[in-house]
């Protein structure tokens, strides 16, 4: 009260010394003299200087009169004054024309009798102190200090509680805040379990006679835990006391974290000086290979640390993102990870076209199973047919989706049921190939349960739709659209994708709480699809809130202790159980508390452990399972075992020139509408010559005919899988003909000008080209009377007689043919033959010689093979694969393929090593290792001779 009423004191006092300006000032406006306040007279003043200013009048150049600018109100009123002989308006403001008052009365200058020092000097008359003492917390110190009490600053809320505590002999409330009452109060009760140290050396009757309800719940604890124990296998107890021992052993190199770090086979992946939003700069390790849980309050920091710093910063290191990562000092351990994948609830696919079974990539197994039936083969259909994203087998009216859009003016489009295929998707014919009684579109309306039923016998089909029932998906059809989808179906079909892929075991999985909405089944099945992951050397790391989850992990990360400001810590690292006790010590120790933070997780495990049951998981054979993933791959004979029947022969093996010449189909299985007789025609033409070997029709988009000899190379091929042109390429002696003179020659039109083809282009049919050592020319050709002419026969007759030149030169030096072959390392070493748009490498050449020496020098006694084209591979003796590959022709990049045994190389370690390496891990027995360089900068000579020198030493103690 009286603050506001100093305030209102001083607006008073405000506007009576503005009354007094406006006053004195008052021919100048009368508005503002009735302003109130001193703001709003200032603005007032604005706005009448606005409206006052005089029209410019029209300056004449020499006129004596005065500037506008020199007779502004201000400028006239100080010309005004002068004549007076009063002072200038500046001198005669509201505040000097106060204190020119003052000083006539003999009073202060207004500086000195402000309402604080007319205060003042008020209170110096009666001996009072000054303002500044007599404050209201002063007035208080002094009232208090008459009557004995302490001083306000002493007798706060908080003191006079101390002080009446203090009276019954309570504690202060430091001592007594929420959280010491608890302590306080289960410190009463026993209610908390005390640490293991604090109950070391007594025995179990004395703490439950001392300890009361403490020790019956510590005795508990112990007890769920000694059952825990005696119910383990004696290998699983052990792989405990060794990991245990080495522990204690390299517990001197974790002293970096307060917490116990086991020594995971792999090593760790640490994060340090983590930043990012309320993160403090903390230190995090995540162990790899194995099942990590972060856990903390909503708003603690979790996603911040998972999603933000870990996986934007592996992101950018290892796929080569350019997303914004999360600010952290480093990453330490990332040579240890392969890839990392984030597993989220996104959708699959924004459009009815995209579903599970194209997701995860049965269904192309599925297309490549219908395409093998005898149905299919003597109709000649390919695995395109049966795609409906592809135009030849696919319904052409609503395109593949089955449903049609009509849209509504003024309302939401509306999809019905296609009337032409019935929300079949697919045309007739390509329904009349069945498989046990089904077609591809019931295939696709099939449940992934019932689905494993039907394909149980093919088994790389049968193993992705396992994997699908695996995580819980078995009620999920195939073919339903993307779109329709939940967050969680989504992401277990993710989940489901990841397992059915051959991978080396070094993927870092990140999951954002990917139990919310499941069923407590639907959990259980998940973490054994998690559980999977691990044991198969991957990182699973989860954000999650769900105890089931959490008390299966591995390890614990919990990040808080708090929302907001006060999260962003890491209250804690460790197993599950350790957390537990962690928690129950926190709660039992009044001075654990003074330097621990609390962990919400921890004091929920503890119930859990106490009246929850257990069990052994089973672990994984990772043999078995590698081995199981060498499936075969779907061969016509094992379809036709499944049928009872024998293999059918394709048409074009049966009767070749009748495919390729009459019942042909195009690429995408629509007709093909060329001529067939063109074809016939010139073959008819090149099999009267005696310098090629037999016309081999048995290819299904492809008619050659070679030269006698095999290794001198074939002078026709005609591609017969377009729709409308039929190719023909004929290989001859180089500079026999040029493209000029041979467009104006054999005069095809280009396709603009032939009314028949709906294609268009202006570019000439004809081309010709040089590669290697031949001369090859190319025909596009629509009708038979198109090359039913002298000239194209004249031409054809030209390429044979001078092919037969280059053949018999070829027989007595074959040089000039295949050089990979007579020159071997001459012919890698010389930058000719090169591929990929142009003759010569851009790299430097000095990076091939190189990585040969280094290849080696790290295996002398390796066998290279120069007499491949492109690539020089590298065998160690009695192998059947090459263990190091280097290709040598590519004209952008110098290439090593190295063929390491699975997880011995990761992206993270090559990470660094050459341009965009890659690690491809499709393989069940070994993982593809691509090293790239282009320039010498980029070839990093020292790292390449460590890859290669840790990959062949594992290769040679596998063989030993």
């Amino acid at each position: 009260m009286k603050k506001s009423a100093k305030i209102s004191k001083t607006n008073v006092s405000n506007a009576a010394s503005e009354a007094d300006g406006g006053a004195d000032l008052g021919a100048k406006s009368q508005d503002s003299a009735e302003t109130p306040k001193k703001s709003g007279a200032k603005s007032s003043k604005r706005v009448k200087k606005s409206e006052n200013t005089p029209t410019l009048p029209e300056i004449t150049f020499g006129a004596e009169e005065k500037k506008p600018v020199e007779k502004s109100p201000r400028s006239r009123k100080a010309a005004k004054a002068a004549e007076v002989g009063e002072p200038t308006p500046v001198e005669k403001s509201p505040r000097s024309r106060k204190a020119a008052k003052v000083a006539e009365v003999g009073e202060s200058t207004p500086v000195e009798k402000s309402p604080r020092s007319r205060k003042a000097a008020k209170v110096a008359e009666i001996g009072e102190p000054t303002p500044v003492e007599k404050s209201p917390r002063s007035r208080k110190a002094a009232k208090v200090a008459e009557v004995g009490e302490s001083t306000p600053v002493e007798k706060s809320p908080r003191s006079r509680k101390a002080a009446k505590v203090a009276e019954v002999g309570e504690s202060t409330p430091v001592e007594k805040s929420s959280r010491s009452r608890k302590a306080a109060k289960v410190a009463e009760i026993g209610e908390n379990l005390p640490s293991a140290e604090a109950e070391k050396g007594k025995t179990d009757e004395t703490s439950t006679a001392e300890g009361g309800e403490n020790s019956a719940a510590l005795a508990e604890l112990r007890a769920v835990f000694a059952n825990v124990e005696a119910q383990l296998s004696d290998a699983e107890k052990e792989r405990r006391r060794n990991a245990e021992a080495e522990r204690k052993a390299r517990q001197a190199s974790a002293s970096d974290f307060p917490f116990d770090l086991p020594p995971w086979a792999p090593g760790w992946l640490i994060a340090r000086g983590a930043r990012q939003n309320n993160l403090k700069s903390i230190d995090v390790p995540f162990p790899t290979s194995a099942f990590v849980a972060v856990t903390g309050v909503s708003g603690s920091g979790k996603s911040s640390l998972v999603e933000n710093v870990l996986y934007r910063n592996l992101a950018r290191i290892l796929n080569r993102s350019q997303v914004r990562a999360g600010s952290c000092d480093e990453l330490v351990g990332v040579d240890k990870i392969n890839k990392v994948v984030q597993v989220d609830q996104a959708p699959i696919g924004q459009t009815p076209t995209s579903n599970p079974a194209t997701y995860v990539g049965v269904f192309d197994l599925i297309r490549r199973l219908y395409a093998e039936l005898p149905e299919a083969k003597v109709r000649g259909y390919t695995p395109r047919r049966f795609s409906f994203n592809a135009p030849g087998g696919r319904c052409e009216k609503c395109e593949g989706s089955g449903l049609l859009k009509i849209e509504m003016h003024f309302l939401a489009d509306v999809w019905i049921t296609c009337d032409a295929c019935g929300g079949k998707r697919y045309d007739a014919e390509t329904l009349e190939v069945k498989f046990r009684g089904k077609s591809i579109a019931d295939a696709l309306e099939l449940t992934c349960g019932d689905a494993l039923k039907l394909f149980e016998r093919i088994p790389p089909i049968a193993r992705i739709l396992r994997t699908l029932c695996d995580v819980g998906l078995d009620y999920l059809t195939l073919g339903q659209p993307s779109p329709t989808l939940s967050g969680g179906e989504a992401q277990r079909v993710k989940l489901a994708a990841e397992l059915s892929r051959v991978d080396s075991g070094r993927t870092f999985y990140i999951l954002d709480e990917p139990t919310t909405g499941l069923h407590f089944e639907d959990v259980r099945k998940l973490l054994d699809v998690l559980h999977r992951l691990v044991d198969l050397g991957n990182t699973v790391v989860v954000v999650e809130h769900n105890l089931d989850v959490i008390k299966n992990a591995d390890w614990i990360i919990d990040v808080g202790p708090e929302a907001g400001l006060e999260g962003g810590r890491l209250v804690f690292a460790g197993t599950p159980e350790r957390l537990a006790e962690y928690s129950a010590r926190w709660l039992a120790e009044p001075e654990f508390r003074k330097t621990a933070l609390r962990s919400h997780t921890g004091e929920a495990l503890i119930d859990v452990f106490c009246e929850g049951t257990f069990a052994e998981r089973p672990v994984l054979d990772v043999r078995e399972y590698w081995a199981s993933q060498k499936t075969p791959a779907i061969e016509s004979e094992e379809v036709a075992e499944e049928l009872g029947s024998e293999s059918v022969a394709t048409p074009w093996e049966t009767d070749g020139r009748r495919w390729h010449c009459e019942t042909r189909t195009s690429r995408v299985g629509t007709p093909s509408r060329w001529s067939g007789k063109a074809l016939g025609a010139v073959v008819d033409r090149l099999e009267e010559s005696s310098l090629f070997a037999e016309t081999d029709w048995n290819n299904r988009t492809i008619v050659e005919i070679r030269a006698e000899k095999k290794s001198l190379g074939w002078f026709f091929h005609a591609i017969t899988s377009e729709e409308w042109l039929l190719k023909l390429k004929f290989r001859t002696a180089p500079d026999t003909f040029d493209q000029a003179t041979l467009v104006r020659e054999l005069d095809l039109k280009p396709l603009n000008d032939v009314d028949e083809i709906p294609l268009y282009g202006t570019q000439p049919r004809v081309t010709v080209e040089t590669t290697g050592p031949w001369q090859e020319i190319e025909l596009k050709v629509f009708s038979f009377d198109e090359i039913d002419r002298p000239e194209f026969w004249a031409f054809l007759d030209r390429a044979v007689e001078r092919f037969g030149e280059a053949v018999e030169r070829a027989k007595e030096n074959e040089i000039d043919l295949t050089p990979w072959k007579t020159k071997g390392r001459e012919w890698h070493m010389t930058p000719s033959g090169c591929y990929g748009g142009r003759d010569k490498p851009r790299w430097a050449f000095g990076i091939l010689e190189k990585t040969f020496e280094i290849v080696e020098a790290v295996a002398p006694d390796s066998k290279p093979v120069w007499t491949n084209k492109i690539v020089v591979p590298f065998y160690e003796k009695g192998a059947k694969r090459p263990w190091c590959q280097i290709y040598t022709k590519n004209c952008d990049f110098v290439c090593a393929q190295v063929n390491a045994p699975k997880g011995v190389v990761t992206l993270g370690r090559v990470a660094d090593v050459g341009f965009e390496p890659e690690v491809d891990a499709s393989n069940a027995d070994y993982d593809a290792v691509y090293l790239r360089f282009r320039t010498k900068n980029e070839f990093a000579a020292d790292k390449l001779r460590e890859v290669l020198q840790e990959v062949f030493d594992k290769i040679q103690t596998e063989k030993d």
